[in-house]
């Protein structure tokens, strides 16, 4: 799999060649990413 940004633009739409491993793969990222974001910065 090739590693590239899927998304269209700055609002996080979604380009048309995107494919469902791909929305899979950076939609887990992005979850993981928020979650560790929140943990260190909000609840300490």
């Amino acid at each position: 799999m090739k590693i590239r940004n899927p998304f269209k633009d700055y609002l996080g739409r979604w380009k048309d060649d995107v494919t469902t491993k791909e929305k899979l793969v950076w939609s887990i990222i992005i979850v993981v990413s928020s979650m560790t974001f929140f943990n260190i910065f909000i609840f300490n």
